[in-house]
């Protein structure tokens, strides 16, 4: 499952790659050089892995598009993948997350890395609060808010 901006880039480009990949093999004579089984097994290996990335890029930009069941409540196997699911599909980056949870974005970077491992029940209940009631409005409201302080304080320091 693709988590952030970055992976996203990068699994984007690995399609590109294995897509290269795939057009240009019939001319390689190493590939020539195979038995027919092997080219096969090769063949349809580079495929699935390039269906892979298609179906992470396409459910990435679906969530992206806001394409997420909110009131779909996951089981608690799944609560991870339905967290970093409803964060993107609110137009959340990670680091919009951390100031709404009042972390640092490391934190919240740690957390998707382990699925929310080593985060709490409380913590859990926490960031799936914020996704289940935010509207993008209030979002919005709450990062216009974050940079007029920002830009407060740099005035401040500036003077």
């Amino acid at each position: 499952m693709i988590k952030n901006e970055h992976q996203y880039k990068t699994t984007r480009k690995l399609a590109v790659e294995l897509e290269v990949a795939l057009a240009t093999l019939p001319n390689n004579s190493e590939f020539k050089a195979l038995p027919r089984l092997m080219q096969k097994a090769h063949t349809s290996s580079l495929k699935r892995q390039l269906a892979q990335h298609y179906n992470e890029t396409r459910e990435y930009e679906l969530l992206k598009a806001g394409e997420f069941n909110f009131d779909k409540v996951p089981s608690f196997e799944n609560i991870a993948i339905w967290l970093i699911q409803a964060r993107i599909a609110k137009g959340l980056r990670q680091e919009d997350l951390a100031r709404l949870l009042k972390l640092r974005k490391q934190q919240i970077q740690q957390y998707e890395a382990t699925d929310y491992a080593s985060a709490s029940l409380h913590r859990l209940e926490q960031v799936f609060a914020i996704l289940r009631s935010c509207s993008p409005s209030h979002l919005v409201q709450q990062g216009v808010k974050h940079r007029q302080k920002a830009s407060a304080a740099l005035r401040i320091r500036r003077t």
